[in-house]
């Protein structure tokens, strides 16, 4: 059992998902860099699907809007994973977030560098600052085998998809490892990583 401060639980995968009501609260200055919408849409893309809510095209590093971004997340998990609550399969999309940051220069640099599961947790958690505003997260090591990641002012389905997204830099990062959460609001938690 962790010495992290909680009461730390298991995301709430299949609890229902109020995309509409998600969607409002997104703040109207809210953006994401296109490398993240474009390797979302491509998901869909690549397996023959048109995505509704996504342009022709992204360009990496330009910034759109936030609400956008959502938008092609729901469109794309819910063609994608059908069969699965809405929560799973954005958690899935979330899951390849380390891989769209390492196709460009800055991502390489970033995330390539890190070694060893808390730099890389580290790297990423930097990244957030750098293609989604707003967002603020901190790391905190917990041990040699575990760390806390304070995050707030996270509108992109903070309990699913940002879950999935630490999940998949402890999958990049080369360790079998769980994430589990303590929520504060929608938009403010913890996230335990332990692998």
């Amino acid at each position: 059992m962790s010495t992290a401060p909680g009461p730390w639980t298991q995301p709430p995968w299949r609890n229902p998902l109020d995309v509409d009501s998600y969607l409002r609260a997104i703040p109207s200055g809210a953006t994401m860099t296109g490398m993240f919408l474009e390797g979302t849409a491509k998901l869909a893309r690549d397996k023959g699907y048109p995505v509704a809510a996504a342009r022709p095209r992204y360009t990496p590093f330009q910034t759109y809007p936030l609400k956008e971004h959502c938008q092609i997340l729901v469109e794309v998990a819910q063609t994608l994973s059908p069969s699965l609550p809405l929560r799973e399969g954005l958690r899935r999309i979330g899951r390849g977030a380390p891989y769209v940051l390492m196709r460009s220069t800055v991502g390489r640099v970033v995330l390539g560098a890190a070694e060893g599961p808390i730099a890389t947790i580290e790297a990423m958690a930097r990244s957030y600052s750098l293609h989604m505003r707003p967002s603020v997260l901190a790391v905190e090591p917990v041990g040699t085998n575990a760390v806390v990641i304070r995050l707030s002012e996270i509108f992109n389905f903070l309990d699913c998809h940002n879950v999935g997204v630490f999940e998949g830099v402890l999958q990049y990062a080369g360790v079998d490892g769980a994430v589990r959460i303590c929520s504060h609001s929608r938009t403010s938690a913890d996230f335990l990583c332990e692998w």
